[in-house]
């Protein structure tokens, strides 16, 4: 590229070149002869050639000056094809003037041999380029063609000077310049401001435009995040915001939100593993869509449920809690049942059931018999408080029985997951290895962990391998499995009739009631309503100035909702409500969950599962709606 200068520059430079003459004349003198003498033979003395004239003083002494200031600055140009250097040339070029005939004529067959050398090079370089088959072949042949090009070109032009078309001092400046500005712009090139061009503007313009747009996406999602978060009430329920907070013991029911938050970030190593407690502390409801059915044993089949749009979990789980499940039939009812976890809560691009199917279970029967990879399920949760983080106790006992062994397996994956460091002692009774849930990743685990302790005992079915003891588990059996049990916490989980045994020989090896946490498991009949479970607001309590009326015998009033209904002695506290239109939350229906708590206002009820009452709250006159039933007496329930 050839830059335009100004003509103050062209000035300055000549200017310089002069200054340089001058200063150089008297020394550069002997060194013009020397150069005639090299081309012509003279001896040592170098005897000026002379043309019978002889040139003017100054003109001679500026000449020899400007050729001792053109060797100077070409010696990078080497040595000519003949011998003589090259910037020799030039000097007598810049001379020319002042030599006689023959130094012209040697100058003239000078520049004849520069064509003639330089069109040799041209043609051989561009025959071995064509025939060049490797890089370094080309690049040779390429410095060559300049070679030639160079030669060519400078013996044109002194031929064109020696010929009077072109004055030779300015060929030889010509050559001057061309050495002094190596770093030159094409003729075409236009200045720009800062030195872009517009085309260069413009991709800058569009580029700033792109990281702008970028920047302000992730601030907006950002922002949307932090709203998220820090919304009191679930998304998909916008109006339980505007829901007056019901006032009887409904908002402990939750277990999530009775975790202390220190506890949860005590359990976590990263934010990216453990469930945050501000998520734990929201109700959810949605759907969630089956992405992969995996079957266990001949009768239990897991349901990996995910996010129907790809993302994480809309909600956060401890180890041990369970999700509602509500289905339609084939006969077009629909139908609630709930299900332990068995996934760990590190696992946050999915959630696991393990089902059981039951022959009078309606909801078992459907995703056993009916749903598929791909179908959208409507669920709600999470709940329960039969879980276990690893904060409560340095060592955990897990005895399980039959499908009571999904909350056990969260548990066990989860405290895994999290390295945690504390014994575990893993318990499994089923009824024969064909039932064994989990078997091969339990064993894996044992091997795997150094403080995970595995003990099981079943009948061996026909075909399979089992070399553990056979039969109901014992107290011996336990007593063997883990040393010191009645100093470790243990959670029981399982069918009503293996719990019952359990806690009685527990009770025999000396276990506080106090360290013992069950959960059972077992088919319950749900209703065919629709409704999701949420806590729905109560109109306010009436005026403390009017007193409740009068109840007839067999009968309860719901005094939050001032409704009365018929209560038959084979019905529940809920089924009345139920019937009655009056909203009271529940999940398992067999007295586990404790999700139906309410208060007992007026009279007298039975129960015949109270695992899920804490005995605080029965003490303060809470009762399983659940499972109340009344005993003749008029009933007034807080609902």
């Amino acid at each position: 590229m050839q830059t335009h200068e100004r003509p103050g520059h062209h000035c300055g430079r000549l200017w310089l070149c002069a200054m340089f003459v001058l200063s150089f004349a008297t020394s550069v003198a002997a060194q013009q002869g020397e150069d005639h003498a090299a081309h012509h033979g003279g001896g040592p003395g170098g005897a000026a050639m002379s043309t019978g004239v002889p040139a003017p003083a100054s003109t001679t002494v500026a000449a020899a000056g400007m050729a001792g200031m053109m060797e100077g600055m070409a010696n990078e140009e080497g040595e000519g094809e003949h011998g003589g250097r090259r910037q020799a040339f030039f000097a007598n070029l810049l001379a020319l003037p002042a030599l006689d005939e023959p130094a012209r004529r040697a100058v003239a067959a000078q520049a004849r041999d520069r064509v003639g050398t330089g069109l040799a090079l041209i043609n051989a370089a561009l025959t071995d380029a064509q025939h060049a088959t490797t890089i370094t072949n080309r690049l040779d042949a390429a410095r060559r063609l300049r070679a030639g090009t160079d030669l060519f070109r400078s013996g044109t032009a002194a031929q064109g000077a020696i010929g009077g078309l072109q004055p030779p001092q300015e060929v030889a400046l010509d050559w001057f310049r061309e050495q002094l500005t190596p770093g030159q712009q094409s003729p075409d090139h236009v200045d720009h401001p800062f030195g872009l061009s517009p085309s260069h503007l413009l991709l800058m313009l569009f580029l700033t435009l792109v990281s702008a747009t970028l920047i302000a996406l992730q601030l907006f999602r950002l922002a949307k995040i932090r709203a998220l978060v820090g919304k009191p009430t679930s998304v998909t329920d916008p109006g339980a915001s505007e829901k007056p907070n019901p006032t009887s013991r409904r908002d402990a029911i939750p277990s999530a939100a009775a975790v202390p938050a220190a506890a949860l970030a005590a359990t976590r190593p990263s934010e990216l593993l453990a469930p945050t407690s501000a998520r734990l502390a929201k109700g959810w409801s949605g759907q969630l869509q089956i992405v992969q059915i995996v079957r266990e044993t001949p009768t239990v089949v897991t349901f990996r449920l995910a996010d129907p749009s790809g993302n994480q979990l809309p909600f956060d789980y401890l180890p041990g809690q369970f999700l509602q499940v509500e289905v339609t039939t084939l006969d077009g009812k629909s139908a609630r049942r709930s299900y332990t976890i068995a996934s760990s809560p590190t696992q946050r691009a999915h959630v696991e059931l393990t089902v059981k199917r039951e022959e009078q279970g309606a909801v078992s029967r459907y995703l056993h018999d009916t749903a598929v990879t791909g179908d959208l399920l409507k669920a709600s949760g999470p709940f329960g408080k039969f879980t276990f983080t690893g904060t409560d106790a340095n060592s955990i006992v897990l005895i399980a029985g039959g499908v009571g062994i999904t909350p056990m397996m969260s548990v066990l994956r989860y405290l895994t997951d999290m390295s945690w460091n504390g014994e575990i002692f893993f318990i499994y009774g089923a009824r024969s290895t064909e039932e064994f849930i989990f078997r091969e990743e339990i064993e894996r685990l044992e091997r795997r962990f150094s403080n995970v302790h595995v003990f099981a005992a079943m009948q061996r079915a026909p075909g399979t391998v089992w070399l553990g003891p056979e039969g109901n588990i014992t107290k011996d059996m336990i007593l063997a499995a883990v040393p010191d049990i009645a100093k470790r916490r243990i959670h029981l989980c399982g069918p009503p009739g293996m719990m019952g045994a359990m806690r009685a020989q527990l009770t025999d090896l000396g276990v506080p009631e106090a360290q013992m946490h069950t959960e059972a498991f077992g088919p319950a009949s749900l209703p065919a309503d629709a409704e999701t479970l949420q806590v729905m607001p109560a109109p306010p309590p009436r005026p403390a100035t009017t007193s409740t009326p009068p109840v007839a015998p067999g009968t309860v009033t719901f005094s939050l909702s001032g409704v009365s209904a018929a209560l038959p002695e084979n019905e529940t506290v809920l089924e009345a409500a139920e019937g009655a239109g009056v909203e009271i939350p529940y999940a398992c229906r067999v007295g586990q969950c404790g999700v139906c708590v309410v208060k007992l206002l007026s009279g007298e009820v039975t129960m015949a599962v109270e695992t899920g009452l804490a005995p605080a709250d029965k003490s303060q006159g809470y009762v399983l709606a659940c499972q109340a039933k009344g005993t003749g007496t008029a009933l007034v329930v807080e609902a």
